[in-house]
């Protein structure tokens, strides 16, 4: 049983009564309805039909599904279905933004889109390019901000299919039917699409572009719209000002000051690595001259490899931590031997195998001692 499909008639309104036509495990249908169903990168709507909260809705043949969970309703009652209207409003927000960008990527640099994703204010919209231009993504930003600037009327109609092939929109027609809904943006674009979108561009309020990425070969592209856009200029700004604060930095000179700790960290990190470096060998000489070839260390072991391989003994060194790794250096019988007595996982050539201990580390180490010593 179909469902009469108000969203489209008026994307604005807000409640209305319904009555149930028909139940279903997970939901019911209305005989109207004036929530969207999720579709076309648009989410579902949610609300509630009088004290049932419809937590999504969804496309169920020529019906419309609203998802409730617990006792459902009878075929039959009626009451009143309202919007989470700020949910909704946000939606038509980033889908008539998405509509915007996309259509001022084609129409001034010959840009397709091909896929769309929107939600929580962010918009990514994947495009035919391998690669666009962080100039060319300002310019996009700037065109889109001048047309919400403008307030451009946006609409949508019901045409024939002929007819709005012969708009040549800039995108294909995806659905088969004989009447094609048509989305306008006034003197800029045209293109077929199902959503639910604002009466104006003005309503949008604010776009901004972020970045973008390459994925399986396309520039995808990532925008924040509406008042995310103030939300994170916000917080972006909050963590400026702290960071001048911890920098003792202005902000003119904050990415310098930043160039010039992560500089000062590595050098840093470098001269620890060589300190590390230089008391694990010594760690290793003192333990060879002493004559314990078998001990436990906090150092990482890959610095002491060449010195343990040239000193022709027998050793077993494990490498403290959450993975405890170890170096053995020795004959291939005697690492096999080893790993008999020992939950040893790993291997390697003579005379150098390496891996991690999967068992006590007293426990291996007195092995180790028992066996090799």
């Amino acid at each position: 049983m179909k469902s009469e499909k108000l969203y489209y008639s008026d994307p604005y309104l807000k409640e209305v009564e319904a009555k149930v036509i028909e139940v279903k495990e997970n939901g019911i249908i209305l005989d109207k309805t004036i929530f969207y169903p999720e579709g076309g990168g648009q989410r579902g709507d949610k609300g509630y039909w009088g004290s049932y909260f419809i937590k999504d809705t969804q496309k169920l043949d020529d019906s419309i599904l609203h998802i409730i969970d617990g006792e459902k309703p009878k075929v039959g009652e009626k009451a009143m279905l309202k919007l989470d209207w700020p949910n909704r409003f946000a939606g038509m927000v980033e889908h008539t933004a998405q509509h915007l960008i996309s259509s001022v990527l084609f129409s001034s640099f010959s840009i397709g889109t091909v896929a769309v994703h929107q939600g929580d204010g962010i918009i990514t919209i994947e495009t035919d390019r391998s690669s666009i231009s962080h100039d060319t993504l300002l310019s996009v930003e700037e065109k889109a901000i001048g047309y919400i600037n403008e307030n451009r009327r946006v609409w949508q109609e019901d045409m024939p299919r002929e007819k709005a092939l012969g708009l040549h929109m800039r995108r294909t027609i995806k659905v088969d039917d004989e009447t094609v809904k048509v989305v306008f943006i006034d003197g800029l674009d045209a293109v077929a699409c199902g959503g639910v979108h604002l009466s104006s561009l003005g309503q949008i309020g604010e776009i901004a572009y972020l970045y973008s990425e390459t994925i399986r070969g396309h520039e995808r592209t990532y925008w924040v719209v509406g008042e995310k856009c103030r939300e994170k200029r916000r917080s972006e700004g909050l963590i400026i000002e702290e960071a001048k604060k911890l920098l003792s930095s202005s902000e003119d000179s904050l990415i310098l000051s930043l160039e010039k700790l992560i500089e000062e960290n590595k050098n840093l990190r470098r001269e620890l690595n060589r300190y590390k470096a230089e008391s694990a060998l010594k760690e290793l000489e003192k333990n060879v001259d002493s004559g314990n070839y078998v001990y436990s260390t906090d150092y990482d072991l890959d610095p002491i490899i060449e010195r343990a391989c040239s000193l022709n003994k027998k050793l077993f060194i494990l490498k403290k931590g959450d993975k405890k790794t170890f170096l053995f250096v020795g004959k291939k019988e005697d690492f096999n031997a080893l790993k008999e007595k020992i939950s040893l996982k790993g291997g390697g050539r003579e005379p150098l195998f390496r891996g991690t201990l999967e068992c006590d580390e007293s426990h291996a180490l007195c092995e180790a001692r028992e066996l090799l010593l």
